[in-house]
């Protein structure tokens, strides 16, 4: 077998495999919920993705990435009306790239007090700001909201807008948490992989929401994609500004929410995964091998023989 086939074959081991269609499940439900049901400027559709490739590697999460999207979209009695099949690229780039960081072992658990205020204090203030100017243009102005995003209700409106604010009260708290009391730098690590990946979303997604879909989809975005157009830019550019603004704070909550979940895995579940060992890194020891038992059993003989 080639290095290329040895190096995929390793990927798929039989608990990914058994993890990737639950992992497609939760993509879709969450991702419906939040989406069509809340309404929020978020997305929390690609938690199963990342998780199955910070677990698993780059193509189990390419192929879950890309397979929620299309399977939300065109299964019989599922996607009813979804917009969601051509974002398929867009998640077989976030699971390729949750892949990536699982293999670098960006999700490992980092204890240490030195650096711990200034990371959180950074992490919270990035978290922070971005989440509050995502919060402006999409609760900008009622009127926009619910024009674009179907409904004249000023109950959807407010509903959006609570929600939103309890994801991102609970999320900073966590983080603060992680940091704080745990004193866990590789939250900051996790968030980090999450930031970058969602600006690989928004410039994968931006031409697909522009060209495909007119820059309305049918979720909370929309506003925030009508607020730059309200601003002057173009379809392309507000699209753009709007995945600027939605991924990283969508990626940065799902891959704290992976890293969280993968943090109260037991080590030994972990270690069974492709990328375990990158995942648990140092907390791994391997067992000192035992003595054979003849030379156990030859030690206290010849100590006898001497004291004899």
């Amino acid at each position: 077998m080639g290095l290329l086939q040895r190096w995929v074959a390793r990927q798929f081991t039989t608990r990914v495999i058994v993890l990737m269609p639950v992992a497609i499940a939760i993509n879709i439900v969450l991702g419906y919920t939040v989406q069509s049901g809340l309404k929020l400027p978020i997305y929390m559709d690609s938690i199963g993705t990342i998780l199955v490739g910070v677990l698993g590697g780059p193509l189990p999460g390419l192929i879950t990435g890309a397979l929620s999207d299309l399977i939300w979209q065109y299964a019989p009695g599922i996607g009813s009306g979804s917009q969601i099949g051509p974002f398929a690229i867009t998640g077989a780039v976030i699971g390729l790239l949750a892949g990536l960081w699982g293999q670098l072992g960006l999700f490992r658990p980092r204890r240490g007090r030195s650096l711990n205020l200034v990371a959180a204090v950074i992490a919270l203030v990035v978290i922070g700001a971005i989440a509050l100017y995502t919060y402006s243009h999409a609760y900008g102005s009622s009127d926009a909201f619910n024009s674009n995003v179907l409904g004249n209700s000023s109950w959807t409106i407010d509903q959006s807008r609570l929600f939103f604010g309890a994801v991102m009260v609970v999320f900073i708290g966590l983080v603060g948490w992680a940091l704080f009391l745990r004193g866990d730098v590789g939250a900051v690590f996790a968030i980090s992989a999450g930031l970058a990946t969602g600006i690989a979303a928004a410039v994968v997604s931006a031409p697909i929401y522009a060209f495909f879909y007119g820059g309305v989809s049918g979720s909370g975005t929309d506003a925030i994609v009508a607020a730059f157009r309200a601003g002057g830019d173009s379809l392309y550019q507000s699209t753009l500004k709007q995945g600027l603004l939605s991924d990283p704070i969508d990626k940065m909550i799902t891959t704290f929410v992976v890293f969280f979940i993968i943090g109260s895995l037991s080590r030994r579940f972990i270690a069974r995964f492709p990328n375990g060992e990158k995942l648990l890194g140092r907390e791994v020891e391997p067992e000192p091998p035992s003595a054979p038992k003849d030379e156990a059993a030859d030690g206290p003989k010849d100590e006898a023989a001497g004291a004899s």
